[in-house]
């Protein structure tokens, strides 16, 4: 079942015509060359007792992102956070920081958006923080998860997924600042699988005309031109069915969703197929929201995957 997040909002709403994720860029983006701060901090609740946190800031560097990525992971490790639930905030941290990069500071490079997380006993909150367009998230419609592959556009799910990971999420405006909140309850869980948000390893194969492809790893805007090359070079070699193996997959954003939904069109329209097996609870997850789980062939095992392909 996926939880809905309730819509806190205080504050005025998007201005002009929103762009693929809401906002309105005006001009090609500018990038800041360095992280503007990274620090870790720890701040404690009224009665004194400490709450692990850290915060940092970065600017409009879309690279910037996978430095937030590893750091929550860190944190996340060394506190012992669910997989599940840093795979969650992961994904919604990939989705919203690019976003806010993309459109929110287009145009400018004195944008700067900070990110301060804080684990509490019953739930990981997330504040993010920029001086970007005005822009609430919670006025975005949904997209419509029904349409076929062949009729899909690549892109505008991002906010959508990042939405409906989380337990709780909320916005308004502070002076010249956009303030959302995100929450994702600590429903117990394993904390197996850690040391996600770092990197992608891509090994292929081939068996019986078949070219199994495994990803291991996250699959977010930081890796995803590395899976886009490789994918895209074994479609170039004529490949025609094509199974990929997620049982490694640690998490996947809608970047990664864009790449999946690409390879399975060109498939497509060369008479070739696309399948997939393996996905944890998380990717799974991403997949019933985003409506892939519906338009993609997925599979529980390999075997399953190359019947009858």
């Amino acid at each position: 079942m996926h939880r809905g997040a309730p819509l806190g909002n205080v504050g005025p709403g998007p201005r002009g015509s929103p762009g693929p994720e809401g906002r309105s860029p005006t001009s090609p983006r500018e990038q800041a060359g360095d992280i503007v701060a990274g620090v870790v901090s720890y701040s404690g609740p009224p009665e004194g007792k400490m709450r692990p946190s850290f915060s940092m800031t970065i600017g409009t560097d879309p690279d910037q992102v996978a430095g937030v990525s590893a750091a929550f992971a860190e944190f996340a490790d060394a506190h012992a956070v669910p997989a599940s639930i840093r795979r969650s905030v992961s994904v919604a941290l990939d989705e919203l920081l690019n976003n806010t990069i993309a459109y929110g500071f287009a145009g400018r490079g004195d944008g700067a958006v900070s990110i301060e997380v804080e684990l509490r006993s019953d739930r990981l909150c997330v504040t993010l923080t920029d001086n970007g367009t005005p822009f609430n998230p919670l006025e975005m419609s949904g997209p419509d998860t029904a349409v076929p592959v062949e009729q899909r556009q690549v892109g505008g799910l991002g906010i959508h997924v990042a939405r409906r990971l989380m337990d709780d999420v909320a916005y308004h405006r502070r002076a010249d600042r956009n303030v959302v909140s995100l929450a994702k309850l600590l429903a117990g869980g394993s904390t197996a699988g850690r040391g996600g948000g770092r990197s992608m390893d891509i090994t292929t194969r081939t068996q019986n005309g078949v070219t199994l492809v495994v990803f291991a790893g996250s699959l977010d805007s930081n890796t995803s031109p590395k899976a886009q090359q490789a994918l895209d070079g074994i479609l170039a070699a004529g490949a025609r069915k094509m199974v990929v193996d997620c049982t490694a997959l640690d998490y996947i954003s809608s970047a990664g969703l864009r790449v999946l939904l690409g390879t399975a069109k060109r498939l497509s329209g060369a008479g070739g197929a696309l399948r997939l097996f393996g996905l944890n609870e998380t990717v799974r997850e991403v997949f019933d929201i985003s409506g892939f789980s519906t338009i993609l062939a997925v599979f529980a095992t390999e075997p399953d995957a190359l019947k009858g392909f």
